[in-house]
């Protein structure tokens, strides 16, 4: 844990003082892609053309402490984005990092997308971000560094019915983006593609559609996207690492092997032609049974949208046993620790979606007692169940004892079926001063069978 707290403290340090412009910074994932960027110490360039909402991300990011400027710019106006670029590198003499995340959609058959919303699209998602990137390139060159960033869509790999027009242009701008990076690279520019997955965010909130599978898609959306807190900082640690190509979603992968494959291919686009595409919806009513089964999972959608939104759980659990100071911290021998909490969460969408950053992540508050340090101080964390990723279950909560802060980590380990009723009842935890990381005790404790009834009858929904 210290080393990976390690190289995230050296990539946001080398970050730090760069000069990032960011399209379409006003919301949504540009808004906090800006805000991971100005954690790192970045000065920032926000752009958008909604200007009540780029000052409201103005003052929201200015409480950072960072340098901000704000421009009011339509990306795909050449001589708008040209006159930025003149002013910016008069005013700060470079770029270092650009972000072309600014981007529109539309959700239509091809055949019924016209000449006119093809050009809207064209001129905001492919020519807004060439306008940027040849408008800030000479400049680059000349400094002999850079970064750019272009945002495409991981519909480049979908490619969805209904979404065709979209998918055609965010593919064109990622391909242009990846060979970009080979041909910048003799500059020491680098450039990097993002393909963000589904992202729960106001992008889609227009979004209308005639099929079931297209409304009963947009009902789950919840479900199965990412946070558009979460693709910003899966964008910053891209940009901090250099990487060529942020695939963001596993999922995004997967669609693109499945397209390298003729009949896997044809299988797929097949499927989602028939849940999406208006063409298929008589062909889904005469299978005897399908629309009412789609209609019923549209319905329990929508119950169970409306009765999670605000929905969660609290748990009361206790976890005794015994800790041992180090050197210098503390009188020999194993001493007593036990720690009484209760854990849960207040969104239980979130929490059951595996794509976001809250997948089984509760909130934890409640007593910690260390004998020679303190008794029933409050402490305050978060309780991760990481079953999946890790085998493992972690919990770490921070309180306070004699005018110090500490942090406490203990961790379930090695979580599997054949061995539940040790690994979830032992757990191995240190304790560290939270200002320096400094080790100032280890411990054991358990969760003790016979407290199972009373773990289990604590058990709460919340509203």
């Amino acid at each position: 844990m210290e080393w990976k707290s390690f190289f995230k403290k050296q990539r946001k340090s080398n970050l730090k003082g760069k000069l990032v412009l960011i399209t379409g910074a006003a919301q949504g994932i540009g808004l906090h892609t800006a805000s991971e960027f100005a954690d790192a110490g970045c000065n920032l360039i926000l752009t958008d053309i909604n200007s009540e909402k780029l000052e409201e991300a103005h003052q929201r990011l200015s409480r950072k402490g960072v340098k901000i400027d704000t421009y009011i710019v339509n990306v795909s106006d050449k001589e708008a984005v040209e006159a930025l670029a003149r002013e910016v590198i008069e005013k700060h003499g470079k770029l270092d990092i650009l972000i072309n995340n600014a981007g529109i959609g539309h959700h239509d058959e091809l055949e019924d997308t016209s000449i006119e919303t093809w050009k809207k699209l064209i001129d905001v998602n492919f020519w807004g971000s060439l306008y940027h990137i040849y408008a800030f390139l000479p400049a680059m060159k000349e400094a002999g560094k850079g970064h750019i960033v272009n945002v495409s869509s991981g519909q480049a790999f979908f490619r969805m019915p209904t979404w065709g027009a979209y998918a055609a242009i965010k593919l064109a701008i990622g391909v242009i983006s990846e060979i970009l990076h080979y041909e910048l690279r003799r500059y020491n520019i680098k450039v990097t593609t993002v393909y963000p997955y589904m992202v729960n965010t106001g992008f889609y909130k227009d979004v209308e559609t005639e099929t079931l599978g297209g409304r009963l898609s947009m009902l789950l959306l919840p479900l199965y996207s990412q946070k558009p807190e979460t693709v910003a900082r899966i964008i910053f640690r891209a940009v901090a690492q250099g990487k060529r190509v942020e695939m963001v979603n596993p999922l995004n992968n997967v669609a693109k092997y499945l397209n390298v494959f003729p009949i896997t291919s044809d299988l797929m686009n097949k499927a989602l032609t028939f849940l999406l595409s208006e063409s298929d919806n008589n062909m889904i009513e005469k299978i005897p049974g399908l629309q009412m089964a789609l209609l019923t999972l549209m319905s329990l959608g929508n119950q169970v949208q409306s009765a999670a939104g605000n929905l969660g759980f609290k748990m009361d659990e206790l976890m005794q046993g015994e800790h041992e100071f180090v050197d210098g911290f503390g009188s020999e021998g194993k001493k007593r620790m036990f720690f009484k909490v209760t854990w849960g969460t207040s969104q239980l969408l979130d929490w059951l979606n595996p794509f976001g950053d809250r997948f089984m992540v509760n909130d934890l508050e409640g007593t910690v007692t260390i004998d020679g340090l303190c008794e029933n101080a409050p402490c305050v964390g978060k309780l991760e169940l990481k079953y999946f990723a890790e085998q493992k279950i972690r919990y770490t909560f921070d309180f306070e004892a004699y005018g110090e802060q500490y942090q406490f980590i203990g961790e379930k380990r090695n979580i599997y079926p054949w061995n539940l009723p040790y690994s979830h009842t032992c757990c191995f935890g240190e304790l560290r001063l939270k200002e320096t990381g400094e080790l100032v005790s280890t411990s054991v404790t358990h969760f003790r069978l016979d407290t199972i009834p009373e773990f289990l009858s604590s058990f709460q929904i919340v509203k």
